[in-house]
Parts: C-alpha cells; structure tokens; sequence
C-alpha cells in the first residue's frame, strides 16, 4: 500500500497536469492514510475546486483551517471556495483571516483585491467567471502544496 506522501505526489502530478478527478482520488487515498495532514484536505478543495464543485471545495478547506488555522493557504482555499459559491463576504473574511497570519502573502492580497472590486463593481451574473477566467488562476491556488 502506498503511503500518504507517495499518494499525494501522485495527486499533485495529476493535479498539475489538470487530470482533477484523479487527482481527487489519490488525495482522498492520502487522507484516508493520514486524516490529520491540513495539506491533503488542502490540494483537494484546490482540485475540487478546479471541477467547479465548490461546495466540497469548501468542506476541505474548512478541514485545512481547523487543522492547521496558522497556515495563511487554508484561508486561501477558504476564500476561493467561497467566490466560486459566490458567497463574497465570506470569501473577504477568509482571506482577511489569511492575511492576518501573513501580511505579505501576495496571492491572498491579490485575491482580497479581486473580490472586493468584483463586490464593488458590476453585480451581472457572469462577471464572477472573470475571477476563474485566468487559465492559471486554480494553478496558483494549489502551487506550492
């Protein structure tokens, strides 16, 4: 049986290469092998967040702060979770909490930015796709795992 880091260097290669549903399942085999590493529930919410499936996005995310509420990342897939719900307040709490930890944390600053002009500015309904619209955005969520 494979360990949990060997599993989750095969989630990572398959997340990199945008294979997510397989990423999926070898992330879940690493948290089914080691249920209190904040990492795994982590690059999971980034890959089911890659699916669009936010709600479990979420789910992981709240795991990888309750795990490890000291890592500014957690918040970070914490927020992310929340716009692709487009729940906006909660995602600029998340984020808020990351930087926090981390004031210097670019990619969290950068996110805050992003949902506070998309709060700001127009309320149309396809204008949250602009955040996700970037073929790098899920990439740098989960760089650096």
């Amino acid at each position: 049986m494979a360990s949990a880091s060997e599993l989750k260097a095969q989630g990572n290669k398959c997340f990199q290469s945008g294979q997510f549903e397989e990423a999926i399942a070898f992330f879940s085999q690493a948290i089914a092998a080691d249920p209190k590493n904040h990492v795994l529930y982590s690059n999971r919410s980034a890959a089911e967040a890659s699916c669009k499936r936010f709600k479990e996005a979420l789910d992981d995310a709240k795991m990888t702060v309750e795990l490890k509420p000291d890592w500014p990342k957690g918040y970070s897939r914490l927020g992310a979770a929340n716009v692709g719900l487009g729940q906006y307040e909660d995602a600029v709490t998340s984020y808020k909490k990351g930087l926090d930890i981390d004031p210097t944390n670019e990619q969290l600053a950068s996110a805050l930015e992003d949902v506070e002009k998309e709060m700001q500015g127009s309320q149309a309904a396809d204008s949250i796709g602009a955040l996700f619209s970037s073929p790098d955005v899920w990439g740098k969520l989960a760089s650096n795992p």
